[in-house]
Formats: C-alpha cells, structure tokens, sequence
C-alpha cells in the first residue's frame, strides 16, 4: 500500500478515526460514540480520557480491519470540536471534566460583560463577538464556580489539541481553534495581550500558536506502543472540524466557498483578508490555510430540523426515513404550496444571535400534507444558509465555487432545493466526510508533498455539478423574501414567549 496517513476527528458525540493514502483512497474508518455529561441545567462536559480511549479504540479496530502494521503510516492529523477545553495541572495532569462548546452556563459572564461594554471591548482588540460556546467565559465561569480547580491549573488546552499531547508530550494549539477561544487577535494571527488584560486571565493559560501545517512532535514511545504502531511518526498540528472539513470540500483559496447540511448548517467563505461585520452577524476567524480567513454563517438546526421532524411524527422510522421524506419531498412543489418554516428550534446563531428566536411554520392550509412539511422543513433550511450568504456579499465576499457536505447532502432533492435557492451552481464531493481529505492536504502541506494549497486540487473530485433552474430561483426569491418578514414580525412574540 501507497504511503498514508491516519486522519482523526474528534467530534462532539465520537471520534472518527481513518487511513488514507496520498492519492486520496479511503483505506478503511472506525468509529467510537462518548456520551455528554448533563447532570445539572446548562451542563454539557466529557470526560476527555473518552476521547483517549476512543482513539486506542479506533486505531485497534483498524489493525484488526485493515492490517495497519502493513501501511507506511508518514503522517497522524486531527481536527476536533471547537472551544470545548480540558484544564490540566503544572504536571499535565488532567483536573476533571471537558467543558464543551455546547454547556450555557457562562451565559452569567456574557449577561456581566455586555453590562459592562467588556464584550464591544474584546471585540474591537480580536473581531471577535464573545458568547457562551467561546471558550474563555467558559473558563471565568470556571474560575468562579471551581476555584479550587482553577487555582490549579496550568494550561487549558483545546479538545483535539489534549489529544496531541498525549500523543507527543507536546502542548500547542492552531489559529483556527484559538479563533474559537474568544482572545485571539484574529487580524494579526496572535494572542492579544490587551484581550487577556480585559477578561483578567493570564495569557499563559493557553498554549503556542503555530501554523496549522506545522508538525508540532512525533508520536511519543511510550502512545506508539498503546497504539500498536511505530514511534516517531510525524503529528500535524490541524484545525477545527468544520474549517478542515472546508479544505476537504475544495475550499482551498478565495473564490471558494463550502455549504454544510449537518446538525447545524454552515455557510462558509474563504477570503484572502479578515474582514469584520461590525453589525456583528456572520463570524470571521483564522483559516487553517496561511494567508487566509474563514467567514461563517451558522444556522443551529439544520438537519437536526428533519431529524427532529423524525423523533416527534416517526419515532420509530429509524434512518431509512430520511430517504423518504427525500421521495416525498421531490413530489411537492417548489415552495411547498405556500407553506414555509423558520428553522430556529434551538434559537438562531447567524445572523440574528438569538436565542429566543422559535421555529414557525407559516402558512398552513387544509391541503397540506407531511411530504409538505418535509419539504418546508428543507427550504427554510436553504433560507436560513441563504441569509448568511447574502450578508458575505454585502462585505464583498462573493465565492464562485460552491460545494455541499453534510448528512442532509446525500439527500438529491435537497441538493436541489439549495441549488435553486442560492441560485448558484453546486458541486456534491465524491467523499462526504471531507475532513478525511482536510487532514490529509494539510499533512501533506506540512510533509512539503504540496507547496502550496492549490496543489490539492487534483484530490478533490465532484461526484455531480447543480445549476440552478432560473423559474425555481425567481420563485425562492419571492419566498425568501417573505421568510424574512416572518422572522421580522414574530421575532419580539418569541422573545414574550420564552420569558413565560
């Protein structure tokens, strides 16, 4: 077999674990589940010796699967959850539970810092908009509430980057997940002195940033033998998981842009500068790719909008459903007869950053039928994705190539639903799971085998491109229209409602 690397991903519910070769053949994946810990209210912590054991567990399933020791492994990448963090002492021991990006209860340092002007403060030293996912209120709510633990900590390391100390005894972070953290200066690449001074906290605390490229250590003697596998093997710094997955898709310089129907949905662009939004809607961080920035719009249940249109109408429909509703979905119209839903189940990240904001379905007449809701469930999606993109060319940001990841890609009839409402063309990637392909371009890069991004292109292959149908995206122009009135409209009921 080819030379090949082992391509990790730590992910919120499970790590996922596989090997490819240079020419981008998937040789074979594991996969290994961790539960969430949510014992009290806003608690979502792990345990981070989870991931650990995921990671040996994966790697042995693969020896088993695939006869490991028989592939020249020259390189071990990984791209993981962002801001869930793990705090170890001045020994490198671990202090307890992993807070994760999803626990809500430093909602109390947000509530104090936008009192205080501290978060327009932080804002105007990184870019960047703190909220409760950022990793550092995390860590004030920490050092408030655990003091005992706080005071002896001396590092907090980011979930993937935990992984590569135990790997090499080394502990070091990327621009992409100290983007994530709430202090990094995301124009000039570095920790802002000023921003630690604002938020009271010791710059120290996190580790060095280096490129996402850099080989930060080699595997140590002592995890080689827990892993079954050869010292000495070459550790790539990596990324976040939704940025390398990015690079996987083709996003690999600007012009470029990735759509992402997973749980959340992701409209990401790639530019050559940082650029803010000072009205604070979409986000800017640090790319994984030198010289460039990521521009995000989130939507926080993508999806997870259809999985839980399953869970209450279909509990017992297992995941062969989704492929019918696909069928029924393909049968209705465009624009679902009139019928239209706002996919805020969880409240709405970009643009709106609300988390009063509540799902609607709009529209409702007597000759609406499930494949209608289907339907509508899919197009407020694409609206919702349509929202962030339209914001990223009102900065300027307008990318020509477009490809869509995600669970909900596998669907035809949603390819085609975002194709028309984009009104852009849409290519599908040949492997879903493109932060196979992420990881391996930036080892490569780091191995020197690229000189630059845009040698990776040949690795990216297209299983099909989509144009749009001019009719379907005049149509879905007048709808999202009115999608937006909606939200406009409903937006201070909702607030009203969730205060009740």
């Amino acid at each position: 077999m080819k030379e090949s690397i082992i391509a990790v991903d730590l992910g919120t519910t499970g790590i996922k674990v596989s090997i490819v070769d240079f020419e981008g053949n998937v040789y074979g994946s594991a996969y290994n589940e961790y539960p969430l810990i949510t014992v009290s209210s806003g608690q979502a912590e792990q345990n981070p010796l989870d991931w650990w054991n995921g990671l040996i567990s994966c790697i042995r399933e693969l020896h088993e699967k695939i006869e490991l020791s028989k592939i020249k492994i020259t390189a071990i990448s990984l791209c993981g959850q962002m801001h869930t963090h793990v705090y170890l002492d001045f020994h490198g021991n671990i202090l307890g539970n992993a807070i994760t990006w999803l626990d809500q209860r430093s909602s109390e340092v947000i509530d104090k810092w936008k009192k205080e002007g501290i978060d327009e403060a932080l804002f105007e030293e990184t870019w960047i908009y703190p909220t409760t996912t950022y990793t550092v209120p995390q860590v004030l709510w920490t050092k408030k509430n655990k003091q005992e633990l706080f005071n002896k900590t001396d590092k907090v390391l980011i979930a993937k980057d935990f992984l590569k100390y135990l790997l090499t005894g080394n502990m070091v972070t990327d621009p992409s997940d100290a983007s994530g953290t709430g202090t990094f200066d995301i124009r000039n690449g570095k920790w802002s002195d000023k921003a630690f001074a604002i938020v009271g906290l010791r710059k120290g605390l996190f580790p060095e940033v280096l490129p996402s490229t850099s080989i930060i250590g080699y595997l140590s003697e002592s995890s080689s033998k827990i892993l079954g596998l050869s010292s000495g093997i070459p550790v790539i710094n990596g990324g976040s998981d939704h940025s390398i997955s990015e690079i996987g898709s083709g996003m690999l310089n600007e012009g470029n842009a990735s759509c992402v129907i997973g749980t959340a949905g992701v409209f990401a662009a790639c530019s050559s500068k940082p650029i803010v939004d000072r009205q604070k809607r979409i986000i800017c961080w640090k790319y994984p790719l030198e010289g460039y920035w990521d521009l995000l719009g989130v939507t926080q249940t993508a999806a997870s909008s259809l999985t839980w249109f399953r869970n209450s109408f279909d509990p017992d429909g297992g995941q062969e459903i989704f492929e019918e509703y696909s069928n029924m979905a393909a049968n209705v119209t465009v624009g679902s007869e009139g019928l239209i839903f706002l996919p805020y189940l969880m409240g709405e990240r970009t643009p709106h950053w609300n988390p009063d904001a509540s799902s609607v379905f709009f529209g409702i007449k007597i000759t609406h039928k499930k494949p209608h809701f289907v339907r509508a469930i899919m197009e407020g999606v694409a609206y919702s994705l349509k929202e962030c993109s339209l914001i990223m060319e009102e900065l300027g940001v307008n990318p020509g190539k477009i490809s869509l990841i995600g669970g909900g890609s596998k669907s035809g009839i949603w390819q085609k639903i975002v194709t028309d409402v984009l009104n852009k063309e849409i290519s599908i990637p040949k492997i879903n799971d493109t932060s196979i392909l992420g990881n391996l371009i930036l080892s490569m890069l780091a191995l020197n085998h690229f000189k630059k991004p845009e040698d990776a292109e040949g690795l990216i292959k297209s299983t099909k491109r989509i144009l749009p149908d001019p009719k379907n995206a005049e149509k879905y122009e007048m709808l999202f229209q009115i999608y937006r009135e909606i939200y406009m409209k409903t937006k201070d009921s909702m607030k009203k409602l969730g205060e009740m």
